[in-house]
């Protein structure tokens, strides 16, 4: 009998040490969290679980005290937003349903809209990084570096990017009114949407030299460079200008796509995340383009424009004219969640070949011409191209 009293306490004492273990494992290591009386969950830590607690509890307090109704989902869209704004960085940000469907349509190239290219400034302004050709913002002259202001009236200077481009959006044959700050100068314009299927390339030949302009890189970018590359070597080029003027980016592999075609083998770009790990880009052997090169760059040339060219200098394999690029040398991870929502998050730095950091420095230009006053109040032909005669003597140059 007492042999088996002493036994029960053995038990006891075991369970109650395994109960107090885990109950101070979750409370030390994973942090809790209660939903009413019903629901423990587990968090990452104790401060994760104190913010959930503090949003539940606002949350609460905003529905009591707030003098108008909100519903729950637009609290928490609105709580999630904060979140991915908290980073302060432009290019990582979370999209509800409708915002990611937009977003993922402009990667695609296909939408309905203006045709303008932005991103957020140091100062949250939403700026300008360039109007796509063809479109109703090119065609109306709204240039790199404009900031938004407003748009139909509405003052959305403080809105954030992501926010500017759903009001500036909208079915084609509607208007929007835009107010654009230029330096001191604020302008207005009034643009018709229209559906915008964006052509990305563009070729022909000048002279004995092709010429082939990249706006943009959307998925068939890399598919229609080659082809249009193919139709210029028909015709004996013996020289070749790419003008990456006004190219915002898009997306990397296009652009390594292209770096891949036109470089021999070697590194195009590699990545560097937080924790050090590298990921190169890879050129083959299989295919390379033994005629001189020239890039155009300006500005209004970022991200995936400047992998492009950052690739073809530090090689060795192009010249580059013109000016200093824009400086976007971070990378974004695109990632869709269950609802239908998304979001988008910077998570590693890209360097040139040689080791060099593109964000918020840009690619200097190996040769430096500005396009002159002319160029930037008038619509423009070849002839009248500084930037583009400059890059044409250069090729003729080391040629000889």
């Amino acid at each position: 009998m007492e042999e088996n009293n002493k036994k029960r306490r053995i038990i006891i004492v075991i369970v109650l040490l395994l109960v107090t273990n885990i109950i101070t494992f979750i409370f030390t290591n994973a942090g809790s969290l209660l939903l009413g009386n019903k629901v423990i969950l587990n968090a990452d830590s104790q401060e994760t679980a104190n913010g959930i607690n503090k949003l539940l509890e606002l949350k609460k307090q905003i529905g009591e005290e707030y003098y108008k109704n909100v519903d729950d989902e637009t609290l928490m869209e609105g709580a999630i937003k904060g979140m991915f704004g908290s980073l302060n960085d432009p290019y990582s940000t979370y999209f509800t349903n409708k915002e990611f469907k937009t977003y993922m349509e402009l990667a695609t190239g296909v939408y309905e809209g203006v045709g303008i290219v932005v991103t957020e400034d140091d100062n949250g302004f939403t700026t300008v990084i360039a109007p796509q050709k063809g479109t109703p913002a090119d065609e109306a002259g709204i240039k790199t570096g404009d900031k938004i202001m407003k748009v139909n009236g509405e003052d959305v200077s403080t809105l954030g990017s992501e926010e500017v481009v759903m009001r500036v959006k909208g079915p084609a044959d509607t208007t929007v009114d835009l107010s654009l700050a230029r330096g001191d100068e604020l302008i207005d314009f009034t643009l018709t949407r229209k559906a915008i299927e964006a052509k990305t390339v563009d070729s022909r030949m000048i002279g004995n030299t092709g010429y082939i302009q990249i706006s943009e890189f959307t998925n068939n970018t890399a598919t229609d460079f080659k082809t249009q590359l193919e139709a210029l070597l028909a015709q004996n080029v013996t020289g070749l200008v790419i003008d990456l003027r006004g190219n915002p980016g898009g997306g990397v592999n296009e652009a390594v796509s292209i770096a891949d075609r036109l470089l021999g083998k070697t590194i195009i770009v590699y990545t560097i995340d937080k924790e050090g790990k590298r990921t190169d880009y890879n050129s083959d052997d299989t295919q390379s383009l033994q005629l001189p090169m020239v890039v155009l760059i300006d500005g209004g040339s970022a991200s995936s424009a400047e992998i492009l060219a950052g690739a073809l200098q530090d090689t060795g394999a192009a010249t580059l004219v013109g000016t200093k690029s824009y400086g976007k040398g971070i990378v974004q991870e695109v990632i869709g969640i269950k609802d239908g929502g998304g979001f988008k998050v910077t998570n590693s730095e890209y360097f040139t070949p040689n080791g060099n950091s593109i964000n918020k420095k840009g690619l200097e230009p190996n040769v430096v011409i500005e396009a002159n006053d002319f160029m930037k109040n008038n619509v423009f032909t070849a002839a009248e191209d500084v930037q583009l005669q400059k890059a044409l003597e250069t090729l003729e140059n080391s040629q000889q």
